[in-house]
């Protein structure tokens, strides 16, 4: 019987669960990155009063440490096993996508509820919105799994994966990390709280655009390659 996109999804979702819970490799780095960068910066500011605005540059750039640590992980793996040719005979380019990217959200949002609470602990943050933070975060974990996935299939095949990795990733980074952090400052009781979640909305729909062109440039990407 021929199979569904769904289950197609569900499986990749599946064999990369214990692809990682095999390895660990993916959330540890992360983690690891992720939390490296926050005991430094609480070191750094230790006996000082961290301001909504340092604290908001700093959480974003924690999370970037655990999305870019992980950029070319998703399809790596798959061009030196040499499943690659495997999948494109099993699933859907699109399915192959889906399940991936679904993958890298779980991840990336355990990475970053952890680091943003390890955070927010240690520089004895007062969060003046909770909600704002949450769904800001969710939004943002949403557009860097999908920045990981198609980041990582289109330098899966090439030399020097780390860097070409960075470059391609850079464009789209840029406009959630500005969104993100301004989210995140109002958040934290800086500036008005309407602008924040007004920023917040923006960050959705950059990740709903991002997320829904992603697919189609997957599929010519693993169709060619």
């Amino acid at each position: 019987m021929k199979s569904t996109w769904d289950s197609e999804i569900r499986a990749m979702v599946r064999k990369e669960l214990q692809c990682e819970f095999r390895n660990r490799s993916g959330l540890y780095s992360g983690l690891l990155l992720s939390l490296t960068t926050v005991f430094v910066m609480s070191f750094a500011f230790y006996g000082r009063t961290l301001t909504g605005e340092g604290a908001a540059g700093m959480l974003w750039a924690a999370l970037l440490f655990a999305g870019v640590g992980s950029l070319n992980r998703a399809f790596v793996a798959e061009d030196e096993n040499g499943t690659g040719d495997l999948l494109r005979l099993w699933a859907r380019p699109y399915s192959v996508y889906w399940g991936k990217m679904i993958f890298a959200f779980l991840v990336m949002t355990v990475t970053a509820f952890l680091v943003t609470l390890l955070f927010v602990v240690t520089s004895s943050l007062d969060v003046k919105s909770p909600l704002l933070l949450v769904t800001s975060l969710v939004g943002g974990c949403g557009c860097l799994a999908e920045i990981v996935t198609l980041s990582s299939a289109i330098v899966s095949r090439g030399n020097s994966r780390s860097a070409l990795a960075g470059v391609v990733a850079l464009p789209q980074l840029i406009p959630l990390v500005a969104l993100g952090a301004g989210a995140t400052r109002a958040a934290f009781g800086v500036g008005d709280l309407g602008n924040g979640f007004f920023t917040c909305v923006g960050i959705w729909a950059y990740t709903l655009l991002v997320v829904s062109l992603g697919p189609h440039v997957f599929a010519a990407i693993w169709k060619d390659s």
